[in-house]
């Protein structure tokens, strides 16, 4: 596909072409790499949700939700009864969010786990869609959002101060929504431009952990979600919306790559170059964890003989997850910990792995992980920031007493699609977050339903399921 412009009467808006490409997609023209990746990712954000709906953060927006009941057919993480779609995509992409484990497209520094799934559930449940329909509205907002993403160029809209996943991420709400509605061409354009004027997030977040983070999730499945509603009944938005001169590119990029808004095709769709992220934090630290776990395993590395721990990585990374270096080796709450090189590297070499489960209160205080968070610096490397954001990678050096530096490095971290997680690993890394949250009969089910998702002419059957899984309060 072209990449879209805008010069009337001549060539189509960004919207348009995006909307073409929406209403164009078929299910049997899918390879099945995509396929597969669709089903993988909704492994993935099932059980994300369902522990994330466990978390403090999440009962705010739950007990929202049951102060201001909207009855309808769709799943909220926890409740017994079935709610308003809207409800369910707001609350269940707010959990999904929340445990720094969902996806990552690197071009684009995006998570789109939460608010294309989110969406996509609630509605499908809602409505009556099939799975096909289901896995096609996935793989359009994944194209959508991560164009948009790659677009704006990382580096730049965070240094406006967005986070792509809450801005962007209405985007693609709206373009899974949309699809998964049926909506004609003009309708999924109008959809797209609301979704521009509902873009929001902030990423104030990092200076003191917040919870509003894990609300940019369920906030853009939320509003992209109600862009296609309103486009479905006949709203307008500018089809210049995306590239005008007062447009989303301008205002949250200023500087953007338009090369970078062509839809792919077959194996270069962008959910088949999206990053299934193994480590619970964020993104920039998961080449890290790699090179750590790789020292960590040697047998010439005694803990108590390191001197310096020296991590090299690109420039994007030092404001979210290196400085400053003093607060960011004190964290106090477990999203602190998710945006921490230094808390990550010592938990790593401390435990030999970095997993959900050890980031708590005790592990910030504890007094080892502490004595070797105080040993580590952070510095940019040019050669490893020229490969950004194409690859996120990363090297650790570690000197010793005796005067032995060792070394690890990764290009791609573990999970990215050029070094991809198999099924086995995925369903792994959703067996290890479900544990305790749902029993084996129903994790069993929810996993017979994903993996033959394609052969499902409804949700009914996920519904009832899904049911099993209730929250006090």
């Amino acid at each position: 596909m072209a990449t879209p412009t805008h010069n009337p009467g001549v060539q189509s808006t960004v919207a348009q072409t995006f909307a073409r490409f929406c209403t164009g997609l078929d299910y049997e023209a899918l390879p099945p790499l995509v396929v597969e990746r669709a089903k993988h990712f909704f492994i993935d954000y099932i059980a994300i949700a369902l522990r994330g709906s466990m978390l403090d953060s999440s009962r705010p927006m739950r007990m929202l939700a049951a102060a201001r009941p909207i009855p309808g057919g769709a799943t909220l993480f926890g409740r017994p009864d079935t709610v308003h779609a809207a409800w369910a995509a707001l609350a269940n992409g707010m959990a999904a969010h929340s445990m720094e484990l969902d996806d990552t497209f690197l071009p684009g520094s995006i998570h789109n786990e939460s608010f294309v799934f989110s969406p996509a559930l609630a509605l499908a449940e809602e409505r009556g869609a099939s799975g096909k329909r289901f896995i096609v509205a996935v793989v359009a907002g994944f194209e959508v959002a991560c164009r948009v993403a790659a677009a704006l160029k990382p580096a730049v809209t965070n240094a406006r101060g967005f986070h792509p996943t809450g801005t962007t991420g209405a985007l693609g709400a709206a373009a899974t929504s949309a699809t998964l509605l049926g909506l004609d061409a003009a309708q999924v354009t109008n959809a797209l431009g609301v979704a521009c004027s509902q873009a929001a997030g902030l990423l104030e977040f990092v200076t003191d952990g917040a919870w509003t983070k894990r609300f940019h999730g369920g906030w853009a499945s939320h509003a992209g979600m109600i862009a296609a509603e309103l486009a479905q009944h006949g709203i307008t938005a500018p089809p210049t919306s995306i590239e005008g001169k007062f447009g989303y590119l301008h205002a949250y990029s200023g500087d953007p790559l338009p090369q970078a808004l062509s839809a792919g095709e077959g194996e270069t769709l962008a959910i088949a170059q999206t990053a299934l992220k193994y480590y619970p934090c964020n993104y920039y630290i998961q080449s890290i964890n790699d090179s750590v776990l790789q020292l960590a395993a040697r047998a010439d590395l005694p803990l108590e003989a390191i001197e310096s721990i020296v991590v090299y990585t690109v420039q994007a990374a030092m404001p979210l997850v290196c400085e400053p270096i003093e607060q960011k080796r004190r964290p106090r709450l477990m999203i602190d910990a998710q945006f921490s090189v230094p808390f990550n590297v010592a938990l790593g070499l401390v435990k030999r792995r970095v997993s959900f489960v050890d980031f708590t209160p005790a592990e910030f205080i504890s007094p080892e992980i502490e004595r070797l968070m105080d040993r580590v610096t952070c510095h940019v490397d040019p050669a490893l920031d020229a490969q950004y954001p194409q690859a996120w990678p990363a090297r650790v050096e570690i000197t010793l007493a005796d005067g032995r530096t060792l070394v690890a490095a990764t290009q791609y971290a573990k999970g990215d699609p050029r070094n991809p997680l198999s099924l086995d690993e995925v369903i792994a890394k959703h067996r290890s977050i479900v544990a305790g949250v749902v029993d084996e009969s129903t994790d069993d089910a929810i996993l017979d339903f994903i993996l033959r998702l394609e052969t499902r002419s409804d949700f009914s059957e996920l519904t009832r399921i899904l049911k099993r899984f209730v929250l006090p309060g």
